[in-house]
Order: C-alpha cells, then sequence, then structure tokens
C-alpha cells in the first residue's frame, strides 16, 4: 500500500493499492467479421459527429450500437482538436462490469458478440472491473486493447537511495547510487535535439507548410516520451533490483512566476512533468518509494564538503576542498544525500517505507539539509 502525496499541504493521506494499465492482443479470427462490418457504420458515425458537434446524443447514430456510439462522442466529438479520423477505434466502455464482462479465463462484450467470450491472459493481477476495452486494425489485423485495474507489488523496504537529476543540457537524466558511488547518465542529449527541432519548426512555420508543420511536432513529441520511457524503466529497475527509494527534485514551481530559471526551462522545453510522472507510475507499481527534496542549489553545492560554488559548464570545481566531478553527477548526489536527510530526520527507526512513502519537505530551509553530509 503506496500513500498518496497531497501536494497542496505535503502531506501522506488516502493509500491506493491499485493502479490503471493497459495492454493489447490479437482478436480471435471467428470474431474480425463483426468488427469488419462494424467499421464502416462506426466511420460514418464519427465523421458525422465531427461534421455537427451539436449531435451529442446516441439516438442520432442508430446504424451503430449505442454503447460503441456513447464512447465514439466522448473519443472524438468532444476532442476539439479532432477534425476527422483515419484509423478509427472502436471503443467500449467498461461501465463498471455491464459492458465488458470478465467470465471465466476471458471477457464477454454482449454489444458486439453478444454471447462470445474472448479469451485472455492477463499480464498482471487485475481488481475489480474491466475499464475499457478499445478494437482498432493494424495491418489487416484487429488487436483488442485491454484496460484495467492491476495491484500494485507490496512496497519495498528499502536499504538506501538513488538521486536523480533532470536535465535539459546533456543526458535527460543522470542518477547516482549514494551508497556504492555508481552513476548512470541516462538517454540523449535534449538540448541539440530540440535546437534542430526549433529550426526546422521555423523554416516551415515561415514557409507556410503547416501539415509538415504538425506531423514534426508529433515526432517530436514521440521521441520526447520514448526517451523519458527508457531513463524512467532504468531508474525505477535499478531501485527496485537493489532496494533503493527514488529522491527527486521538486520541480512542479520552475515555470511559475518569479522562478530564477523560468526562461531557461521555457527555452529548452523539455518535459521535466513527464519524465517525473514516468517514474512516479513505475515506481508506484514497483512499490519503489519516491522522495522530493528542495532543488535549490544541488548544482551548486559540492557533494563532498557541502560548501556552495558556482559550476563552470558541466564542470563543477569546489574552492573550498578541491573536489572536481561532472556537474549533473555531483548534483544527483546531493539529491541523494539530502534524500537521506529527510529519512533519517522522519525516522530513527529501521528505513520503513510504510511510514515514509511520497513523503519529505521539499521546501526545508538551508540549515535543515546540512545534517545530509
Amino acid at each position: 500500500m503506496t500513500p498518496k502525496l497531497n501536494t497542496k499541504n505535503n502531506m501522506v493521506t488516502q493509500p491506493i493499492d491499485a493502479m490503471a494499465g493497459c495492454f493489447k492482443q490479437q482478436v480471435p479470427k471467428h470474431l474480425t467479421h463483426v468488427l469488419d462490418a462494424l467499421y464502416p457504420k462506426a466511420l460514418k458515425a464519427t465523421n458525422k459527429m465531427l461534421k455537427n458537434r451539436n449531435r451529442k446524443s446516441s439516438a442520432d447514430y442508430p446504424e451503430i450500437p449505442c454503447v460503441v456510439s456513447k464512447s465514439l462522442i466522448a473519443k472524438y466529438q468532444r476532442n476539439k482538436k479532432c477534425k476527422e479520423s483515419h484509423n478509427l477505434s472502436i471503443v467500449i466502455c467498461g461501465d463498471k462490469g455491464k459492458q465488458v464482462k470478465l467470465e471465466g479465463k476471458g471477457v464477454r462484450i454482449p454489444a458486439l458478440f453478444k454471447k462470445e467470450v474472448i479469451p485472455i491472459i492477463f499480464p498482471w493481477q487485475i481488481t475489480g472491473y474491466i475499464l475499457q476495452a478499445e478494437f482498432f486494425k493494424r495491418d489487416g489485423k484487429w488487436l483488442m486493447s485491454i484496460c484495467c485495474n492491476r495491484l500494485k507489488d507490496k512496497v519495498i523496504d528499502y536499504n538506501g537511495v538513488v538521486g536523480v537529476d533532470r536535465n535539459s543540457v546533456g543526458n535527460v537524466a543522470v542518477m547516482a547510487d549514494i551508497q556504492t558511488g555508481k552513476v548512470f547518465k541516462l538517454g540523449i542529449s535534449p538540448a541539440p535535439t530540440k535546437k534542430a527541432m526549433r529550426g526546422r519548426r521555423a523554416n516551415l512555420q515561415s514557409a507556410g507548410k503547416f501539415n509538415l508543420l504538425a506531423k514534426i511536432k508529433r515526432k517530436q513529441s514521440r521521441r520526447m516520451t520514448y526517451e523519458n520511457h527508457k531513463a524512467s524503466k532504468t531508474i525505477v529497475d535499478y531501485a527496485a533490483l537493489h532496494r533503493r527509494a527514488i529522491v527527486l527534485e521538486e520541480l512542479s514551481n520552475v515555470r511559475s512566476k518569479g522562478s530564477k530559471i523560468k526562461k531557461y526551462t521555457e527555452k529548452n522545453q523539455w518535459a521535466y512533468a513527464q519524465l517525473g510522472t514516468f517514474i512516479e507510475y513505475k515506481a508506484a507499481l514497483r512499490g519503489v518509494p519516491i522522495i522530493y527534496i528542495n532543488p535549490a542549489y544541488t548544482s551548486q553545492r559540492c557533494s563532498r564538503c557541502g560548501s556552495i560554488h558556482k559550476p563552470n559548464g558541466k564542470r563543477f570545481r569546489c574552492l573550498t576542498c578541491g573536489h572536481v566531478e561532472h556537474r549533473d553527477a555531483n548534483a544527483a548526489f546531493n539529491i541523494g544525500r539530502q534524500g537521506a536527510g529527510v529519512i533519517r530526520a522522519s525516522s530513527s527507526d529501521v528505513l520503513s517505507v510504510a511510514s515514509l512513502g511520497l513523503n519529505g519537505n521539499p521546501y526545508a530551509e538551508k540549515k535543515d539539509l546540512q545534517h545530509a553530509f
């Protein structure tokens, strides 16, 4: 059971035992004829929905089942950015087990397949109802995506922490294990990638090639998501294997009014929040706790003696003790040690996630962090 963080007052509130997860599998061949017959009707109805968005009732589309029309209205008609659909997905809302029923080792969808049961091998232990079933055709094959609540792993009893520094210049993230001294540089360097994309977008916009501009934006978004998924998976896998808690900087206010690094973060445009979200949900599923700390001076503080000096580019040299290290690695060690300090301040017992969870004071005073060094 992982406590849920209430970000307003930084308190641990209600526990959550499950998270939504999706997986896909191929639809049995003897049922594909139903989807082949339904698809052109659903596509025609969807085009009507997009042309006349005032027709919001399922009764306006009698050519398709009511449960299908309601889902298409929610997925396509209410999406103001959607102008037309080429690869339509047929969505069935679970409706608390009424429309997508769990039966034996499979699911039954009465609106489409009557009494036919689709055999399914669930990749994890599920709880509750099937939330949604979605059918789509790729390379001539009908696939089905099932969304359901999966039980989370039990929270691990960790024996250390890893600090994670999220970057826009250099690697996507740098992780440091303060127990072993290992440093992991994860992902590509965002700055050159974003700079190249900005140049291409500017040229396309000047030329009025807006279709290509939208294509470049989608490509950039997919690349960003892919890199963040890779980095977050590596971080959580390492933490789960070596029984470590993950320490992150609280970056929710870096773009707020008055922030010293607002212009810098807006210029690099890397998805800090997305990477943080990916780490959060992957960690929750694996039972790995997360601790948030104040990001102030993590890049300027020496990870050896704790004194503060401004780094020169990606090279950090402490003028007090002479320690020289990569700036991001130095920041990752600082983040990890600051998180370890939060743990020591929270409990004098053996480190336990049950009492800590997603806790910590990310805005602790500077003097309160000295014990972390």
